[in-house]
């Protein structure tokens, strides 16, 4: 099973054609950083086309964006072997990180073309809840994306039901810049929002505590939505959400890709 249908034509034209590039574009840019990358000494030599054209469209078409991201994602991986290394979806730590929790792509994208993830707790128990298991299983799921999806933009759910404050703890500064090193900076997430829902009051801090590590204008597409509230209809349609959520696209268990 895959984890995201892949992109149809139209789609991928629209999509270009949004960007301001079209395919005689993208096969240029490709070239050039494929070409640049094989005189780097200390960079791998070889990445997959597709992948290149992704990684091109979420730089917003800059062929230097895109030099520095490529230098960027091959140096964090080695500066955080606790979330790069030992990635194999076999092993017991990602059997138990994703009966834990579930990292999911939604299939359907937005009509401004941005693709919704869900972040949510299946597991309430706080023990079982391994951090850096966590953000490598999450990082695994932003990897394959890097090959297989084709949007704009990011918008991420994050979920506090079955959420403690044994949970939240286990999030420190150190642990924060982690992650936002991962996401923002080796896989140059284009964040058009995050939404915190079902949220109660003690993640407040937390939720400071992480946008004081984001850019000014990044800290401001941070969004919190209380349990019982219906805001986040205002920047999610519910139709495209799981099941769970009151939308049409299918149950968690269905989409969450380890658990199929």
């Amino acid at each position: 099973m895959d984890l995201l249908p892949q992109p149809n034509k139209e789609t991928v034209e629209k999509i270009r054609n949004m960007a301001g590039v079209d395919e005689q574009r993208v096969k240029e840019a490709v070239k050039m950083l494929t070409e640049w990358l094989q005189l780097q000494p200390h960079l791998p030599h070889h990445y997959d086309e597709a992948r290149m054209e992704r990684l091109f469209l979420r730089c917003k078409t800059s062929i230097e964006r895109a030099k520095q991201t490529l230098d960027m994602y091959f140096t964090i991986k080695t500066a955080l072997p606790e979330i790069f290394s030992n990635r194999d979806p076999l092993q017991p730590w990602f059997i138990q990180a994703s009966s834990v929790r579930c990292f999911i792509p939604l299939p359907q994208l937005t009509e401004e073309y941005d693709r919704v993830s869900l972040l949510t707790c299946i597991d309430p128990d706080p023990d079982k809840y391994i951090v850096f298991d966590i953000m490598k299983m999450m990082a695994m799921v932003l990897e394959i994306r890097c090959n297989e999806d084709y949007h704009m933009s990011d918008i991420l759910l994050v979920d506090f039901n079955n959420l403690t404050i044994g949970h939240v703890v286990k999030y420190t500064l150190p642990v924060l810049k982690k992650l936002e090193v991962t996401a923002v900076k080796a896989y140059k997430a284009r964040v058009k929002g995050v939404h915190f829902i079902n949220a109660p009051t003690f993640v407040d801090t937390t939720v400071q505590l992480f946008k004081s590590l984001l850019s000014p204008k990044l800290s401001k597409r941070i969004y919190i939505h209380r349990k019982g509230s219906n805001t986040l209809s205002q920047y999610v349609s519910p139709k495209i959400l799981p099941y769970d959520y009151g939308g049409n696209a299918g149950s968690i268990h269905d989409l969450w890709v380890p658990s199929s």
